[in-house]
């Protein structure tokens, strides 16, 4: 009996302890909700997760959805005049990127001031002014060397045929001279393997927005019960990856500073992996860039195709803490854009590679968080890296008609 007493006695300071641990914990994220990690939010409880991520990140109540006509998933485009928050950064990021009278990163009144724009660019957000002020990054600077006025379309998260339903809805109106569509290097391939996924019937039509299982009373207003028990679902989701996809680590050093250490892009190297492994085929892109060509011919402007690299090819080679990702990383950057300048030709597009140009303007200077092309920590281009951007577009362009 005595024994019993004790084993119930040591449960009930375990039961005691651990209740007076959660209450304390919920009381510092009541008070200090920043305190909990952002990658946490996304397994928290939707409604939970939208007011934690309030003023910290984008969330559904920033955007409106787009209607399209190509059989892809809805898009999502910001609301006019959303500030855009990103996570702190160097090498002179900004924590805050206002959109512009429609939603997209210029500075407020070129779209409605304009009847016609003379260049537009289109693509993700190695486009749209990520952690840079809208006037730096490149279209706004394509525009300034080209004594042009120029229209940034770009949008995080989408991929060619999203660029394409982008500019049907916003850029053809204004009877542009030049389209710009800049293809990213990192994660187009996985956009358009994914479009084509959806559109085939092998994705669900419908996204979970996470919500699944999680009605209840903690789920619905506990902060420290969604951290706790988010995280035991990361934990079984991240080993679940690890089993399908290999493990990932996309942490890497160039000179003395380090790069990604949050992480990011995993899928990076998840579809560089299947890329070289001829899992999915470069000809995804062969749909997006034949239409873009088309769309050219039938509302006269001329199509241009340009190619940006990840931070890590730009500064190759760099100290991988995988050795191995960075020789998958390396092939599939040479694959890739030898199919896309053969594609581009059989098109009759003008391709500019931006690669080798961002090489050669590393190299000049040894990399330090002053003069990064890329930021360290989201691993986009900086304000510097976007001069250079327009830089080289500027000279390409100035050869066309």
């Amino acid at each position: 009996m005595t024994t019993r007493r004790k084993a119930l006695g040591v449960l009930f300071g375990l039961l005691t302890s651990g209740g007076i641990f959660a209450l304390g914990a919920e009381a510092v994220f009541r008070i200090v909700p920043r305190a909990i990690p952002a990658k946490a939010l996304v397994y928290f409880e939707p409604n939970l997760r939208a007011k934690l991520a309030q003023g910290r990140f984008p969330t559904r109540a920033d955007t409106v959805l787009m209607p399209r006509d190509d059989g892809g998933e809805p898009i999502r485009i910001f609301k006019p005049f959303t500030v855009r928050p990103y996570v702190p950064d160097v090498c002179g990021a900004v924590e805050q990127v206002p959109t512009d009278e429609i939603g997209f990163g210029n500075p407020p009144g070129i779209y409605a001031s304009n009847a016609t724009l003379a260049v537009v660019a289109i693509g993700d957000s190695y486009t749209f002014p990520t952690a840079v002020h809208p006037s730096d990054a490149w279209p706004h600077r394509l525009g300034a060397a080209l004594d042009r006025t120029a229209y940034n379309l770009g949008r995080g998260g989408q991929g060619p045929c999203e660029y394409l339903q982008i500019l049907k809805r916003f850029g053809l109106a204004k009877a542009p001279r030049t389209v710009v569509m800049n293809v990213y290097e990192g994660n187009d391939l996985r956009d358009m393997a994914e479009y084509l996924a959806y559109r085939s019937g092998q994705a669900p039509l419908v996204a979970g927005d996470g919500s699944e299982g999680k009605t209840g009373f903690l789920w619905r207003h506990s902060y420290a019960w969604n951290l706790a028990a988010g995280s035991v679902i990361y934990l079984r989701d991240h080993a679940r990856a690890e089993r399908l996809e290999g493990h990932v680590d996309y942490r890497f050093q160039v000179g003395a500073v380090p790069f990604n250490a949050g992480q990011g892009n995993r899928d990076e190297i998840v579809y560089a992996r299947k890329a070289v492994a001829g899992e999915i085929a470069y000809a995804v892109f062969a749909e997006p860039l034949r239409e873009f060509q088309r769309l050219g011919a039938a509302h006269g402007f001329q199509p241009v195709l340009a190619y940006t690299p990840s931070a890590a090819i730009v500064y190759a080679p760099v100290d991988f803490r995988d050795p191995e990702v960075g020789r998958v990383l390396d092939r599939f950057s040479r694959e890739q854009r030898a199919y896309l300048r053969e594609l581009a030709q059989e098109s009759g597009l003008p391709f500019v590679d931006l690669t080798e140009p961002l090489r050669q303007l590393a190299r000049q200077a040894a990399p330090t968080p002053e003069n990064l092309l890329y930021f360290p920590g989201n691993i986009h281009l900086t304000a510097r890296g976007h001069a250079a951007v327009a830089e080289i577009l500027a000279a390409a362009l100035a050869d066309l008609p």
